[in-house]
C-alpha cells in the first residue's frame, strides 16, 4: 500500500478504534482505489458467566440484604442464619449430588450440621426440591451454591471464637472457583443460548429459594 504525506498548516483528527488521535501540523492521504483500514474494533463477546452474574444481580444483592439482618454476634440469630443456609442448602444437596458439575456439597452440609449441633439446633426439615433435572439447570444452582462460599472468610471473622464455623470456613480451594468459572464458559459455548437461558433461570430459582429460607427464619424484605 502507497500513502502521500503532505505536509499541512491545519490540525487533522483520526479516530482509531473510537479514540479521537489528534495530529497537528500534518495529514495523510490513502491513494484512492485502496482499501481502508477499519478504525472501529470487533465488539468482544462477552462471557457467559459475567451475563449471568448482571442478569441476577438484583437477586444477589436482595438475598444479600436479608441475610445481613441476622446478627452473627448474637447466638440465637447466628443459629437463625446457619438454619436458613440448611433449608436452603440441604435440599439443593440432594438434588445436586447426580449433577453434572463435580461440585460436593455433601461437605459443607456436614459442616453446617456441625455447627448446628453445637448450638444445640436441628438442621430444619426440608422438602426434597421437584425441579426437572437437567445439565443446565444443574450448572445454575450450583453457580448459586458455590459462589455463596465466597463471602464465607469474611463472615466467619464476624463470628465470636467460641461459637462454631466450620460451614463460614469452608472456603474454595485456591484456584477452585476460577476452574469453576471456566467449566462453565466451556459448558456454555458448548451449549449454546437455549442451554444458557435454563442456567439463568436456575439461578434465579436458586437465589430465590435462600431469599424465602432467610424470611422463614425472621429476615425482612426491604430492611
Amino acid at each position: 500500500m502507497r500513502h502521500s504525506f503532505r505536509r499541512g498548516s491545519q490540525d487533522h483528527a483520526l479516530y482509531i478504534a473510537g479514540t479521537r488521535c489528534k495530529f497537528t501540523a500534518m495529514s495523510f492521504d490513502t491513494d484512492p482505489g485502496v482499501a481502508e483500514i477499519p478504525t472501529t474494533a470487533a465488539a468482544q463477546p462477552v462471557a457467559f458467566h459475567q451475563v449471568l452474574k448482571k442478569e441476577t444481580r438484583a437477586d444477589h444483592d436482595e438475598v444479600d440484604s436479608l441475610f445481613s439482618q441476622f446478627d452473627l454476634t448474637s447466638r440465637a440469630s447466628y443459629g437463625r442464619f446457619l438454619s436458613a443456609h440448611a433449608a436452603a442448602l440441604v435440599p439443593l444437596e440432594r438434588w445436586l449430588r447426580s449433577a453434572s458439575p463435580n461440585i460436593d456439597a455433601a461437605a459443607r452440609v456436614r459442616a453446617l450440621t456441625a455447627d448446628l449441633d453445637a448450638l444445640g439446633q436441628a438442621v430444619p426439615e426440608a422438602e426434597p426440591l421437584t425441579w426437572a433435572p437437567s445439565t443446565a439447570a444443574h450448572w445454575g444452582a450450583a453457580y448459586v451454591t458455590e459462589g455463596s462460599r465466597l463471602g464465607g472468610a469474611m463472615l466467619a471473622r464476624r463470628v465470636p471464637d467460641d461459637f462454631p464455623r466450620d460451614y463460614l470456613s469452608a472456603v474454595h480451594p485456591q484456584g477452585a472457583w476460577r476452574a469453576f468459572i471456566a467449566a462453565l464458559e466451556d459448558q456454555a459455548l458448548t451449549h449454546g443460548p437455549v442451554w444458557q437461558r435454563e442456567t439463568r433461570a436456575a439461578a434465579t430459582r436458586t437465589f430465590a429459594l435462600y431469599r424465602n429460607c432467610a424470611i422463614a427464619m425472621g429476615a425482612r424484605l426491604g430492611q
